[in-house]
């Protein structure tokens, strides 16, 4: 199986610099062009996996047309819901100073729930319990996975023998894909 891990692309919102969680934005007319112009490899067989949240959806169903396959959704791929975050512009917003603060605390321990932000327990959960069903439930060639920022992250990590809540390699670029030839043994049994 060959895996192609892919973050949604460009909404309003992130040129606003807005924080999404689980809320959600269109995405920009560049997206829909730069989606539209990702090469992935040819297979015999393949899948697209998506967060149910409309930026993944809408960028799956582009990639699904393009392979001829079906867009298959999941709500453990949705983003972490980053509570009262969501939605704000927190550059802008002086009452959530403390908690964009906070936040940014989240790659040197894990993130507790406050403020309303998805405890790491939860939300690494929601990673290893969709990446175990990925591996044990695909005869398909390729499977494209399509989600967003801080999932892609964490799960990366995961993937890399690392903590959810570490930086790794960061957020990674909208619409730009990243190639795996398979999840490693441990995440397969998780």
């Amino acid at each position: 199986m060959k895996l192609v891990l892919l973050r949604h692309g460009e909404t309003s919102w992130n040129i606003e610099r807005r924080i999404h969680g689980w809320l959600d934005s269109p995405l920009t007319p560049a997206a829909i062009e730069q989606i539209n112009h990702i090469q992935l490899p040819t297979a015999a067989s393949s899948v697209v996996w998506s967060s149910d949240l409309v930026r993944a959806a809408h960028t799956a169903q582009i990639l699904a047309d393009k392979l001829g396959a079906q867009v298959r959704y999941d709500v453990r791929l949705r983003e972490r819901n980053f509570g009262l975050l969501q939605g704000e512009q927190v550059d802008n917003e002086p009452q959530l100073k403390a908690a964009w603060q906070w936040y940014h605390q989240r790659y040197h321990k894990p993130c507790d729930g406050e403020f309303g932000v998805e405890e790491e327990s939860v939300f690494e959960h929601r990673i290893r319990s969709f990446l175990s069903s990925l591996s044990s439930g695909h005869a398909q060639d390729l499977v494209v996975v399509v989600g967003h920022g801080e999932w892609l992250r964490a799960a990366l990590n995961l993937i890399n023998g690392r903590v959810s809540w570490h930086q790794g390699d960061g957020i990674i670029k909208q619409a730009e894909p990243i190639f795996l030839d398979c999840l490693p043994p441990a995440l397969s049994e998780a």
